[in-house]
């Protein structure tokens, strides 16, 4: 029996970046998107929180808000 797998077709954007001596992997729903200084101060206190992922929202250059993730690299 096979299992039909459903791949997404929703546009992200992803990357990886360093905040307070770590890797972290992160990724916005929407294309052509980066991390703002917000949102990296956002990460940034989170890691001192002792956070090791979390969400993310973002204002994209449209000004809708965006939804996404970020987690330590491991």
């Amino acid at each position: 029996m096979k299992t039909a797998v459903r791949k997404s077709k929703r546009a992200i954007s992803k990357g990886v970046i360093k905040i307070c001596s770590h890797c972290i992997e992160w990724w916005l729903d929407g294309k052509g998107l980066s991390l703002s200084g917000i949102e990296e101060a956002y990460i940034c206190d989170m890691l001192i929180d002792n956070r090791v992922e979390g969400d993310l929202y973002a204002i994209a250059p449209n000004g809708q808000t965006v939804y996404g993730q970020w987690n330590i690299q491991w």
